[in-house]
């Protein structure tokens, strides 16, 4: 029964992050994946319950379609962690509003907006973001921050490609299996940029930058093993009822969603899909909810810098599954 169980999920998540093809529109990985016309045909729309934007200065400001394909790289597939479906918390008992930098103020990492510049590694960011809450939330350390490069490049073909694209739930394993090392010791090797912003002092490359190779050795100086930062054990929690009980108990999670070509425009508002140019998984991070003008949303944080969007931050419709982001989230509980 459970392995049936953990199939069924598998191919709930797969089904989320890959639609169907009848409902897909093809476009020209050339194109510029953000122009004023789509940005007014958006905010044109009746009862729309967000509001599109040129997003300049953003990391995808005025970039192809085939550039911010590349950024989004979860992979379908990949391992699947035993869901968690029991909870400290009731449902009844949580609130209507929740952001987990008001809870645990005293964590620095939950309000980060980090840069995955020019690499998809969405996958191991959304990890590192989460894990690195999770330490502080549990009491561990307040101030850890954990590198996404080390579950980037250093977990190998068991959690993806990489630049090119892993698994979430692979990263959440890594971390219990093997630990991963803190950003003072290996910093994330790629700068902050801005895709084709004119005159950029901080232009990204004009191709996604190649998987660089596991240092294994620290740049502070200290022992690579020794800093190494493991977790006791990961899961998997699903569903709008389940995603709030483990966040306000525990803390922001990993999940994973399906874009479409007018989420790059998101700037405010609740977010709701109205294209079907679809572009590919994308990974990121649940620190809360709440209702906006009636309407339930997400809060959610991205990892395309804070010129992106809301701050670098979203919301998202709750409660319909919305572009596949409530079929499966990871979290998990450091090790003292």
């Amino acid at each position: 029964m459970k392995q049936l169980l953990l199939v069924f999920i598998a191919l709930t998540i797969i089904n989320a992050i890959v639609p169907n093809k009848d409902d897909v529109i093809d476009v020209n990985f050339q194109d510029l994946a953000i122009s004023k016309s789509l940005v007014d045909q958006i905010n044109s729309q009746p009862g729309k319950t967000w509001t599109a934007s040129l997003n300049q200065g953003s990391l995808i400001s005025r970039a192809t379609i085939g550039e911010v394909k590349g950024l989004l790289g979860v992979k379908p597939g990949g391992p699947v962690l035993d869901l968690k479906t029991e909870f400290e918390v009731k449902v009844e008992d949580l609130p209507d509003t929740f952001d987990s930098r008001t809870k645990w103020s005293q964590c620095p990492t939950i309000g980060m907006i980090r840069d995955q510049s020019a690499c998809g590694t969405c996958w191991a960011f959304g990890a590192a973001e989460a894990i690195s809450d999770r330490y502080c939330t549990y009491g561990v350390n307040n101030n850890l921050s954990v590198a996404a490069g080390d579950i980037g490049f250093c977990c190998g073909f068991s959690c993806g490609d990489g630049c090119d694209g892993g698994f979430p739930a692979a990263a959440w394993k890594y971390w219990v299996n093997k630990g991963i090392v803190d950003e003072d010791c290996y910093p994330y090797p790629f700068p902050s940029c801005d895709h084709h912003v004119p005159n950029s002092k901080n232009p990204c490359p004009s191709n996604e930058y190649p998987t660089p190779k596991c240092p294994n050795k620290c740049k502070n100086g200290k022992t690579w093993s020794n800093e190494k930062h493991m977790g006791s054990k990961s899961f998997s929690v699903s569903g709008e009822n389940g995603i709030m009980q483990e966040i306000f108990t525990n803390g922001p999670v990993e999940t994973a969603f399906s874009v479409y070509q007018d989420f790059l425009t998101y700037k405010t508002g609740v977010y709701k899909r109205t294209s079907n140019v679809f572009l590919g998984g994308h990974a990121v991070k649940f620190l809360g909810w709440g209702v906006e003008n009636g309407v339930k949303y997400w809060l959610v944080a991205n990892s395309w810098n804070p010129s992106w969007g809301d701050n670098g931050y979203f919301k998202i419709v709750k409660g319909t599954n919305e572009c596949g982001i409530e079929a499966s989230c990871n979290g998990g509980v450091p090790k003292s």
